[in-house]
């Protein structure tokens, strides 16, 4: 499953990309494809921390440099010439990485 972080230019002025890997599945309640949809909140720590909130869940992790880059690459066919070119539309140089089980968030309610 695919999840689009919003792009950042790079110093190259390409668009960056970053990957996302969790432990486990993401689920939905209807069970429908998820891809494109709003699948929860991610927030950087000054320290390279990162925390995914998805519903009522919290996951902590952090980011990683990739030892090789990936390049996004979409397809160019000119039939009539009879050739296929590729353009990079993004570069992936980093990703982050869940790999605890999420965390339940609890409120502390006042007992009347």
């Amino acid at each position: 499953m695919q999840i689009f972080v919003n792009p950042v230019r790079g110093q190259d002025g390409i668009v960056e990309w970053a990957m996302i890997e969790l432990q486990g599945d993401l689920n939905a309640r209807d069970f429908n494809n998820i891809g494109g949809k709003f699948v929860g909140d991610l927030h950087y720590g000054n320290d390279g921390s990162a925390m995914l909130i998805i519903g009522h869940h919290i996951l902590f992790g952090k980011e990683q440099l990739l030892e090789k880059p990936f390049a996004v690459l979409r397809k160019k066919a000119d039939e009539a010439a009879g050739k296929v070119e590729y353009d990079v539309t993004a570069m992936i140089r980093k990703k982050l990485t869940f790999r605890d089980r999420p965390k339940p968030i609890v409120s502390n309610l006042k007992k009347a």
